[in-house]
């Protein structure tokens, strides 16, 4: 299997292989080639090539929300990742599972003068879950650095697969870009973090509460589709008792439901305030 020589690249080619993140959207360029080559010669990844930066974005952003999976979009240096940022914004307020993967130069020719380079780590403020920004490789420190960039990197990718959100991984990237190798160099190890398990339960008060009231509002705000079953939309909709609001972005579709809340409330006004 031929491989980047970069030792970054293969830990995060192996490392979203181990938490299943198939689905991976490239913008070609010259920095991200390691990222590139190690992608696109795995069997395990579905790889799309997509020149554009913001509609890539969109396009991994739809994947994700319909395969409620996590999807990896793979840029070049500079500016091109800024054009992910209207993406990245829609998957952190949609709860989308979205890994932003930019290459980066070397942090000795940053601010420099250098051509394509900017400051990359932090460039989506407020809107990320976690971003990861990782060192290049020193040989006095070679395998102390090998284990917390590894160690980041997993953790980015936990937090995106499992809070459902944003992640950002800046892998810095020194020349050759090019060279390959025929096997992995690096064996990352994942962290064993506890899963959490999502639970849901109402109470014999909220439920008889529910049952004797007369008349009933639901409003439906963001979901991802298909995230309630068909029997319980069935329920809700030929019950009289119930009005169902619902906003655009709910998938949530019935003739008996009022889409476009803020249309349906903009007119009301409030008395007694």
């Amino acid at each position: 299997m031929i491989q980047s020589k970069q030792p970054l690249a293969q830990s995060i080619i192996q490392l979203c292989k181990s938490h299943n993140i198939q689905h991976i959207v490239i913008s070609p360029g010259s920095r991200n080639a390691p990222l590139t080559i190690g992608f696109t010669n795995h069997d395990f990844f579905e790889c799309y090539s997509i020149v554009d930066e913001r509609s890539a974005g969109f396009f991994a952003l739809g994947i994700a929300q319909q395969l409620q999976q996590a999807v990896a979009l793979v840029c070049t240096s500079g500016s091109a990742l800024v054009n992910y940022y209207p993406a990245v914004t829609e998957a952190f307020y949609s709860r989308i599972p979205l890994v932003v993967i930019s290459a980066d130069r070397p942090e000795h020719l940053i601010n420099i003068g250098d051509g394509q380079t900017i400051m990359q780590p932090h460039i989506f403020g407020a809107h990320i879950l976690y971003e990861a920004n990782l060192k290049q490789y020193l040989k006095k420190s070679f395998f102390n650095f090998v284990n917390k960039n590894d160690s980041l990197i997993d953790k980015a990718l936990h937090i995106a697969t499992s809070n459902k959100g944003p992640v950002h991984i800046n892998v810095p990237f020194s020349e050759p870009l090019y060279d390959t190798v025929n096997e992995f160099l690096v064996q990352p190890e994942l962290i064993k973090i506890k899963k959490k398990t999502a639970s849901f339960s109402i109470s014999n008060s909220d439920a008889k509460k529910w049952s004797s009231s007369k008349r009933k509002m639901v409003l439906v705000g963001v979901n991802p589709p298909k995230s309630v079953q068909e029997i319980y939309l069935k329920l809700i909709a030929n019950d009289p008792s119930v009005i169902v609001l619902t906003e655009t972005t709910s998938n949530l579709n019935h003739s008996n439901f009022f889409s476009s809340i803020d249309q349906l409330i903009t007119p009301f006004r409030c008395h007694g305030f």
